[in-house]
C-alpha cells in the first residue's frame, strides 16, 4: 500500500475514533480523605471525615473528576409515603460512623462524600425502606459542552455484580432556578454492572430511616448491616446519544421503569404514566444504593485530541504528499 493510501486511510480512521465506548465497568478509585472532628447526632457518634472521589479508572482510561453540579432535586409523587433511607459507613469503634451527619436528603447524595449514600432511592411503598421518590436532578448553572473527554459515572453500595439498575439523561436546558426544562435521550441501565470485582472493597454500614421527606435528621429506625462494596459505572457523551460541541445543563437520575420517551415526558415526573409509582424497591429493580458522589462531570485522561485537528493534519500531509508526487513526475 503507497503512502498516499496509509495516509487516507488513517485519516478515515481517525474521524470515527474519539467518541468514547459504551458504559464501562469502573475498576478503581482514587480518593482524598480529610478528617474532621467527632460529633454527635441522632444517638450516635460521627467521626465527620470525608472521603471525596477524585478519580476513577475502568479498563481501557482514567476520568478525573473536572467539576460539580450547582444544584440538586429531589422529585416525590404524592402517592407513597415521604421517606428517604440513607447509609452511613461504620468506622470500626463501637457504633461510631465515619462520615459526616447530614440534615438534608439532596445534600447528602450531592457531599462527594463514600462514607454514605441512600438505600432504596427510587424504592415506592409503604414500608419503612420504601417511599416516593421519582428522579434525582444534579444540573450546573452555567453550560458544560460536550466533548469526547465529558463522562458522568454511577457509583452504588453492593455485593459484586448485584449492582441495581437505573435509567439516565442528559438535561439539555434548564430555567433560571436550575430546574431541567429539556432532556435528551433516556438511557436504562440494566442489573448486574459493575464487573468481576468491585471498584471499592468491602465496609460495614448502618441504614437510617426517615418519615419526612428530605429531612433526615430524626431517624425512625437505624440498623447495622452486613458487609457490601463499592461498584462504579462510567456513561460517556455518547452513551447519552450528545452531539460533540452540543451544550448540557447536567443529568437525572430515576428507576429503569420510566415509560418517558419524549423529553417533555421526562420533564413531568408527576405523571404517574411516566413515572410508575409503584416501583419494586428489591434488587434489581429501583432499590439502587447510590453512594454520595452524584452530580459530578468527569474528564477522560488525557483529553483525546479533537478529531478535527488529526484529520486536518493528516489531510494536509496527503496533499502536501500528493503535490511532491506530481511535481516529481513533471
Amino acid at each position: 500500500m503507497s503512502l498516499l493510501r496509509h495516509l487516507l486511510v488513517g485519516a478515515l480512521f481517525c474521524a470515527s475514533a474519539g467518541i468514547l465506548p459504551a458504559t464501562q465497568n469502573v475498576t478503581s478509585i482514587t480518593t482524598n480523605t480529610v478528617t474532621g472532628i467527632p460529633s454527635s447526632a441522632e444517638g450516635y457518634t460521627f467521626d465527620n471525615n470525608q472521603r471525596a472521589l477524585s478519580s476513577f479508572t475502568t479498563a481501557a482510561s482514567t476520568y478525573n473528576v473536572s467539576s460539580i453540579s450547582d444544584n440538586v432535586f429531589i422529585r416525590r409523587n404524592a402517592v407513597n409515603n415521604n421517606q428517604s433511607s440513607v447509609w452511613y459507613v461504620s468506622s470500626g469503634v463501637g457504633t461510631n460512623l465515619s462520615g459526616i451527619h447530614q440534615s438534608d436528603y439532596g445534600t447528602l447524595l450531592h457531599s462527594n462524600n463514600l462514607f454514605g449514600g441512600s438505600d432504596n432511592t427510587f424504592g415506592n411503598g409503604v414500608t419503612a425502606d420504601l417511599g416516593n421518590i421519582e428522579r434525582v436532578d444534579f444540573t450546573w448553572n452555567s453550560a458544560l459542552t460536550v466533548t469526547n473527554a465529558l463522562a458522568f459515572a454511577v457509583f452504588e453500595r453492593g455485593a459484586i455484580a448485584v449492582h441495581d439498575s437505573f435509567a439516565i439523561a442528559a438535561v439539555t436546558a434548564i430555567d433560571a432556578s436550575g430546574n431541567p426544562t429539556a432532556y435528551g435521550a433516556l438511557l436504562k441501565i440494566s442489573a448486574g454492572w459493575g464487573g468481576a470485582t468491585n471498584a471499592g472493597a468491602d465496609f460495614n454500614y448502618r441504614l437510617f430511616r426517615y418519615n419526612n421527606g428530605n429531612v433526615i435528621t430524626a431517624t425512625t429506625d437505624s440498623s447495622p448491616t452486613n458487609t457490601q462494596g463499592l461498584g462504579g459505572i462510567m456513561i460517556s457523551a455518547a452513551d447519552l446519544g450528545l452531539t460533540l460541541g452540543s451544550t448540557i445543563y447536567g443529568y437525572s437520575l430515576m428507576a429503569i421503569d420510566v415509560t418517558a420517551s419524549t423529553s417533555a415526558q421526562l420533564v413531568d415526573w408527576t405523571n404517574g404514566t411516566f413515572y410508575p409509582t409503584t416501583t419494586d424497591g428489591a434488587t434489581g429493580g429501583g432499590g439502587i444504593d447510590l453512594a454520595a458522589v452524584n452530580g459530578m462531570a468527569f474528564s477522560l485522561v488525557p483529553e483525546p485530541v479533537s478529531n478535527t485537528i488529526v484529520i486536518s493534519f493528516l489531510l494536509l500531509v496527503c496533499f502536501c504528499h500528493f503535490r511532491r508526487t506530481r511535481l516529481s513526475r513533471s
